[in-house]
């Protein structure tokens, strides 16, 4: 998977409400979205304005992942 190029990480700002924050590191962009991530227009264009394949998790779920690796051994 290729990380996001600096100028496609700034088109973000396009489509960013007021109340939600992001930030890109490397590959992972981690957004902020206290309104809903559904109704989000920012969350539903940023893999096409970056430019690069997507998946998304939710920080509950990002908590929980190593919990979930050590019950599957």
């Amino acid at each position: 998977m290729k990380a996001p190029t600096a100028a496609s990480a700034k088109s973000l700002e396009t489509v960013r409400a007021p109340s939600e924050r992001f930030t890109v590191r490397g590959r992972v962009l981690y957004l902020h979205a206290p309104e809903s991530i559904g109704r989000s227009r920012f969350a539903a264009r940023a893999e096409g304005l970056l430019g690069v394949a997507a998946t998304a998790r939710n920080w509950r779920t990002v908590t929980q992942l190593p919990e979930l690796a050590r019950g599957a051994e």
